[in-house]
């Protein structure tokens, strides 16, 4: 009998130390990452990249009952120039893309909250569908109409940031490609929305950590460069590094949020 509970306390532990729970807390800025909000279409191939609105709601109110500060980009740059602290406990709600179940979903759950979150809008889709997707693989679905991200913008909840022209990677462009994907991005939304995109998001995360392409987001005029990567950053930031973020996957509960807000990651 000792072994076999001695065995099932081993497993018990093998499998709880795959959660971060054991790791010392990890300084830095803390970056939600989502992208859909609701119920992944029939077929779909990336159900981790829908979370619940019920799972979202209670991931926004954990947040809240437990102090922190939910912030815009518009606030991070006030930071970043020294006109005004961060909170102590801010933390970036983001969403890659654009779609419109941000609008449906979780722009109000954010208002009815009394929370902030901001988007990285691929220009060339508003309106549209994710077609950087090839739908004999995975469906598409709709993306934010301009009304939408419009009168998300003038309710206050919501800011933008740009994900680029048309979501490539953008290693595999020629540079003068990539470039204009980034650039030109920036251009557009800020004629739009009449105001200025402060941050930028790479497309799958590809080319934050090439140079060359990094370089070419710092030269276009943004303040800010999120990347894919897992984890926080160092706060203040000295622009040598992309800015990391907390990837919150559909499966994820209010333990896996809390890790990843303390520990810089859920799991192993």
């Amino acid at each position: 009998m000792y072994v076999i509970l001695s065995v099932l306390a081993l497993a018990a532990l093998a499998v709880s130390a795959r959660w971060t729970w054991w790791r010392p807390a990890a300084p830095g800025l803390r970056v939600l990452c989502y992208h859909k909000i609701g119920s992944p279409p029939p077929g779909s191939r990336l159900k981790e990249l829908w979370v619940s609105p019920e799972k979202f709601r209670a991931q926004v109110k954990y947040l809240l009952d437990h102090g922190y500060t939910t912030i815009l980009f518009s606030d991070l740059l006030k930071a970043q120039k020294g006109e005004a602290p961060l909170p102590e406990k801010a933390v970036l709600i983001t969403f890659d893309d654009g779609y419109e179940n941000n609008y449906l979903h979780a722009w109000p759950i954010l208002r009815e909250l009394g929370a902030k979150g901001n988007v990285y809008v691929v220009f060339n889709t508003i309106g549209k569908v994710n077609s950087w997707h090839n739908p004999a693989s995975e469906p598409w679905v709709n993306m934010a109409t301009l009304a939408q991200l419009k009168e998300m913008q003038a309710s206050g909840v919501i800011e933008y940031g740009s994900h680029t022209m048309n979501h490539p990677h953008l290693s595999a462009l020629k540079p003068e490609d990539a470039a204009w994907e980034i650039a030109e991005s920036k251009r557009q939304l800020e004629a739009l929305f009449g105001r200025e995109m402060s941050a930028f998001a790479y497309p799958y995360g590809d080319g934050a950590y090439v140079p060359a392409i990094r370089q070419m987001a710092l030269d276009a005029g943004y303040v800010f460069d999120f990347s894919f990567k897992q984890g926080k950053t160092p706060w203040p930031w000295d622009r040598s590094v992309t800015i990391d973020r907390l990837f919150i996957r559909g499966g994820d509960n209010n333990w896996d949020l809390a890790l990843q807000l303390e520990r810089g990651a859920s799991r192993l």
